[in-house]
């Protein structure tokens, strides 16, 4: 089997119920008033967000695994034996992550503290993950469910549940058919006391570099099932912050047979904010 090469990228822009409602629907209803609210609310959350001044450090902390697969034929008398094998990478990075945001100036800098259990210390260093970036995920919320994103997305409830003991409403966004440019469509997790948003799922078609895993599988004769989630674990002020984010790479052979090609979790803990404030806060001097 051929070695992925693909490379993905995230760039973050500025009792279940079984029936679904639409965004646009051809007459009023309740579900339909119940979305209608939720996306106002979302929409006004994401306002916040997008408001903010944010400077804050965390530590972040990475573990990518990559499998490969090789066969090895082994012939005798009798015939030969054909025989897959698996090997696996792992490699795990320790960064101090600081983020400063104010106004449309927004800056993202690491510096590496530990690689593979070795202690470190690497200023300005890039993210050494081979599969896959990631970047602003802070501000994951805007491209999907903020006034201006909410014009190229169709939307409908999928049901409600808990999520971490949290009553949430699941919703679930996707680029209108009639835009071609790329741009993320998802899931998300929006929690019904103050709409904020607690995790997000990205369908795998949207993500970037979804082509090269196309034409991946098809060599490998597979189908991909990639899994991109968020979650937003942490609070302050109002504005949910990063706990965990991961992709898991799949491949399906022959309708059921399912290998990883690749695993990447980013796990963020020890927060320090030095600054959240929200354009509201601002004004009032209260932050």
């Amino acid at each position: 089997m051929k070695k992925l090469r693909a490379f993905f990228s995230v760039l973050i822009f500025l009792v279940f119920s079984t029936q679904v409602y639409t965004q646009k629907a051809d007459s009023p209803s309740s579900g339909q008033e119940e979305l209608e609210a939720i996306l106002k609310k979302c929409a006004e959350y994401c306002e916040r967000l997008s408001n903010s001044a944010l400077f804050f450090v965390c530590k972040e902390k990475i573990t990518e695994k990559i499998s490969s697969r090789s066969a090895i034929i082994a012939k005798g008398p009798g015939g030969s034996i054909s025989r897959a094998y698996t090997s696996t990478v792992k490699k795990v990075y320790v960064y101090d992550y600081q983020l400063y945001r104010k106004g449309n100036d927004i800056k993202e800098q690491r510096i590496l503290i530990e690689e593979n259990g070795k202690k470190k210390h690497e200023e300005n260093a890039p993210l050494k993950t081979r599969i896959f970036k990631h970047e602003n995920i802070v501000l994951g919320p805007i491209g999907l469910l903020s006034s201006y994103w909410q014009t190229f997305h169709d939307y409908r409830i999928l049901k409600e549940e808990k999520f971490e003991g949290d009553k949430t409403v699941v919703i679930e966004a996707v680029l209108k058919p009639e835009h071609t440019f790329h741009h993320l469509s998802g899931k998300v997790w929006v929690r019904k006391s103050d709409f904020s948003i607690l995790k997000i799922e990205w369908l795998q078609q949207s993500i970037r570099g979804y082509e090269r895993v196309e034409e991946t599988a098809k060599e490998l004769g597979a189908k991909p099932y990639l899994t991109l989630l968020a979650e937003y674990g942490f609070e302050k002020n109002g504005i949910r912050f990063p706990s965990k984010f991961s992709l898991d790479e799949d491949y399906i052979y022959r309708g059921r047979r399912r290998f990883q090609q690749s695993k990447t979790v980013v796990l963020y803990d020890d927060y320090k904010f030095f600054t959240v404030e929200t354009d509201h806060a601002i004004k009032k001097g209260d932050a």
